[in-house]
């Protein structure tokens, strides 16, 4: 299926996705372009500024963003009740896991946080908080790409049935089952390592051609293996193989917070590349 939900044809050209590891400022931010020919094809792109990961997302049909778009909203209740000197909301958390551990709370986590966390089995990989942590900043520069994306059309959805979808790589990689021990987020040996790792289970599973210069960006950065990731999920979403919002109160507060779109654990890679 196309981003669009139009069943595609073999008359189409390829779906393109692009991935972005998005971050507060540039230097550290990572984009990537998977074109799903028959054989799909791998692009890092340069991110000197907003307006190139503008022109990047105007190429995709999906393009995954690895950030929140929303903040929860008890958080924005919280600030609206401080701010007008009200009697402030009272702090509450989310139903609890399964395993009898809380659910995350409501103040610094979205429902999608909770959602995502307890799906995955993640344990002490807990989302980190949009409204209590530096991804904030990150949050804040993306909102400001989605809003100057709806200067050119309608607004962008925040729950990712637009052309653009909230992803969250990591715990993609749970889904996956590409998850490593050791972090590959750091510079350390041991990350080095665990990114090829990840990067050859990726290309692998998806039978990808991928030209020596991206395969070395990917395992040297992690934002350019991040990008990557997030592409694929894109893919993965724009093809039905995510979690959307499901039940009424995911699809109200989705709309507001975002919704972070997991891979259908168990599927293999190879039908996110053939889209089926």
């Amino acid at each position: 299926m196309a981003a669009s939900g139009r069943t595609r044809t073999v008359a189409d050209p390829p779906m393109v996705t692009v991935g972005i590891d998005l971050a507060g400022y540039t230097g550290t931010t990572g984009v990537c372009r998977i074109t799903w020919a028959e054989r799909p094809v791998v692009d890092i792109l340069d991110a000197r500024s907003d307006d190139d990961l503008l022109a990047a997302v105007r190429t995709a049909d999906k393009t995954g963003l690895d950030s929140p778009i929303g903040w929860p909203v008890a958080f924005t209740s919280l600030l609206a009740a401080h701010r007008a000197g009200t009697e402030l909301p009272v702090r509450s958390r989310y139903a609890p896991h399964s395993d009898g551990r809380e659910g995350l709370g409501r103040f610094t986590h979205r429902l999608t946080d909770d959602v995502a966390w307890k799906r995955t089995g993640a344990g002490r990989r807990r989302p980190l908080s949009v409204a209590a942590d530096k991804l904030g900043i990150v949050a804040m520069r993306a909102v400001d790409l989605l809003d100057r994306l709806a200067e050119e059309g309608p607004a962008i959805p925040r729950d990712g049935s637009g052309s653009v979808v909230e992803v969250y790589p990591a715990f993609a990689l749970i889904q996956w089952g590409l998850a490593s021990e050791d972090s590959y987020k750091n510079s350390k040996p041991a990350a080095l390592l665990a990114r090829a790792a990840i990067l050859a289970g990726l290309v692998d599973g998806l039978g990808i051609d991928i030209g020596e210069r991206e395969r070395d960006r990917c395992t040297r950065s992690d934002h350019d293996l991040v990008a990557l990731i997030s592409a694929v999920v894109a893919r993965a979403a724009a093809c039905g193989m995510t979690h959307p919002p499901a039940t009424a109160e995911e699809r109200e507060l989705a709309a507001v917070e975002g919704w972070m779109h997991l891979p259908v654990r168990g599927l293999p890679l190879a039908a996110v590349r053939n889209g089926f």
